[in-house]
Parts: C-alpha cells; structure tokens; sequence
C-alpha cells in the first residue's frame, strides 16, 4: 500500500546517518520555463554549499555528492520525468543517494547539507498529496481511480449492459366503459422506467464494489464526481467508505486524464484545507480534556519523546530556527547536534513513534500562533 510505502520511505530515512552528513534536494521542475531557471538556481545553491564547505577531505566528498545532483539533471537532456524530485545523497568519496520523482511539486527549491536527511518537504508533499479514491460516474459507465502525489491511475471501469434496446412502443389498452379510468402508462413510460432502474441498481452495486475497495486501501478521501442523482445512487452502496466519501457535482466520465487530475488535485486541496481547519478544532477540544494535548514546540517535544503523541500538527512556513530548547531537541543517538531545528526533531520522534503528521498552512497555521506554530493530540 501507498501509506506503508512512504512510511517506510520516511524510516529508512531518519535512520541514515552516513559520516559525511547528507546533501538533500527538493526540486520543482516547471515544464513550461524554457529558460530552466529551476536548473540554474539549483546549481547555484550547490556552489554555495561547497564554497563553505570546509577544504580538502571533507569538500572533496560533498563535490562528489553535489556532481551526482547535477548528473540528475544534465545540461543538455530532459530532466527526468515528474514535476516534484525529492533526492537524498550521502557526503562521501563514492555517495549512496535515493530519490523518488512525482507528478506534485515541492513549493520551492531546498538544498540542504546536515548531518542526516532533511524531511520536512517531503512530509509537506506526502500531506498535499495523500493517496485518494476518485470515482467518475455517469449513468451506464463508472470508472474507479487512485490519485496519489499527482498522478492517477486507473483501478477498475464498469458498464452496463442493457438488453431489448430495439424495442417497439406498446400501445395502452383502451378503458372498458365503467371501470376505473386511471392514468395507465405506456410502454414507453414502462420500459423507461425499467431502464432507469437497472441504472440505479448498477450504481447501488458499484458502490458496493467501490466500498470493498476502499476497506483495502488507505486513501484519506473518496472523491466522487457526476450528477446529484449518479452520485447519490452510487453512494447508496457505500458503508466503511461513507465517511471518506466527498461528491463533486460535475461530470468528467469522459475528461481527459490530465483534466481529470487537475481537478482532482484542486479537489484534494480544498479537502486538505477543511481537514486542517477540523484539525485546529478538535485540537481546541482536546486541551483540559482527560487526554489533553501538548501546545508549543517544547512541550510536543517532551510528549513525542515520551511516546505519547497521536497527531503532530505544525505551522507549514514557520521558522522553527534558533529556539533554544533543551536536550529533546538532540538525538541521543547521534550526538549533540545543534544543527537540528525543532521542526525536524519534532517530525523525526513523530516517524520513530508512529504518530500522524500534518503540516498546516494559511488560516489554520494562524490558530497555531499562539503555541508558537507547533501543537499535538495525545494518546493520553
């Protein structure tokens, strides 16, 4: 499953710590700039890097390290395919390096160098991004797909069969004289409304299918586009999924895949928006409740050390830098490192420690300014 992939994508990354330190890169290739601008800032942030990197030895590994970015994105070629390149590449003569390529973009460029790899762009991808069911539904045709970090694909599609489609208009029969005269339909009427009824059957029984589906998987959502009545009859089929479920009222059985991505991906950032600002209220709840909830960067610090956080919520553009916090903020492990901000200690102990994160931006991250951009539910 998606969500096992990345979680275990985000281990294997807080465990690595090569002697060196780790040069990591998140880069937005934007298709449509000729001039790659995109290119020539990265290679300018990589010179930097090494113009302050110290001489000898330990520069001649981060070159090594830096040229193996560069050979990601050659000059004269194509940069690989996808919008958003997420790259972790360890400092040393001969670097190890792992990347992972998506249709979904970071929101700007990062070039870090620290001594393990740097995380919280790639939490903010994996929340943007989350793995969702999308369903297309028309009256004779439903298609079921998975969207996840941009891309789409394809599950399943169904239509439906329906037989006797050369049929004749049956004529009503003449009342008799002195019986009941009601209103009788016709065999037009009668075969229209059998064939609106296999169509509501279909949809009932699609939802079942899609319901099935999305007891598997994971997705955060279940987006459902069509008319008010295809969608409301394929939900009459939904039980596990129904509280996943979001219905969009447009048609798009027979988009493009690139329309039906974007307006799914404009879909899911509106739903991220809500759940955000749901978040921040439960949040509220929580605090005084018996559970209680941890407010500030050092006293989610000390709940996540302890092993008692549930959901980490955090300001998405907050800089978290130069706050002095104790000895949470270290890796015991790895020594005394200042260079650590509290916004990746805090997203390490959370990976270690299984619980949900979130980075929140725009209107809910201002609830959070008041707990100095950083809060958690609580597990008790």
């Amino acid at each position: 499953m998606e969500r096992a992939r990345r979680e275990d994508l985000l281990r294997r990354l807080i465990d690595w710590r090569p002697p060196g330190g780790v040069l990591s890169v998140y880069v937005a290739v934007d298709p449509a700039d000729r001039g790659q601008g995109w290119r020539i800032a990265l290679r300018d942030r990589l010179r930097q890097l090494t113009e302050g990197t110290s001489p000898h030895g330990a520069r001649r590994a981060f070159e090594a390290a830096a040229r193996r970015v560069l050979d990601r994105f050659p000059e004269n070629a194509p940069p690989p395919q996808g919008r958003g390149h997420a790259g972790f590449v360890g400092v040393a003569d001969r670097p190890n390096e792992l990347w992972r390529s998506v249709q979904l973009a970071p929101r700007r460029l990062d070039v870090v160098h620290a001594p393990r790899p740097y995380l919280r762009p790639l939490i903010e991808m994996f929340d943007d991004g989350p793995p969702v069911g999308v369903v297309l539904a028309s009256a004779e045709r439903v298609k079921l797909l998975e969207w996840s970090l941009g891309a789409m694909r394809e599950l399943d599609s169904w239509e439906i069969v329906l037989f006797s489609r050369d049929w004749r208009e049956r004529k009503a029969e003449r009342a008799q004289p002195g019986h009941y005269e009601g209103a009788s339909a016709s065999g037009r009427d009668q075969f229209g409304q059998r064939l609106e009824a296999n169509r509501r059957r279909f949809l009932r029984e699609l939802g079942e299918k899609v319901d099935a589906e999305c007891a598997r998987r994971e997705w955060r959502h279940l987006i459902v586009f069509g008319s008010e009545e295809h969608t409301r009859d394929l939900a009459g089929g939904l039980r596990s999924g129904g509280r996943r479920l979001h219905t969009v009222t447009q048609d798009l059985i027979s988009a493009k895949d690139h329309q039906v991505a974007e307006r799914v991906a404009t879909a899911v950032q509106e739903l991220n928006r809500t759940r955000e600002l749901a978040l921040v209220r439960e949040l509220e709840e929580a605090i005084g409740s018996e559970t209680g909830a941890a407010l500030g960067p050092q006293e989610v610090l000390e709940a996540l050390a302890q092993g008692r956080v549930r959901h980490l919520i955090f300001d998405a553009d907050r800089d978290y830098a130069g706050k002095p916090l104790d000895a949470y903020l270290a890796d015991p492990g790895a020594g005394d490192d200042s260079s650590t901000t509290a916004a990746e200690r805090m997203i390490e102990l959370a990976v270690a420690t299984g619980a949900e994160i979130t980075p929140v931006k725009d209107g809910p991250a201002s609830e959070l300014d008041p707990h100095h951009g950083a809060a958690a539910l609580l597990r008790y």
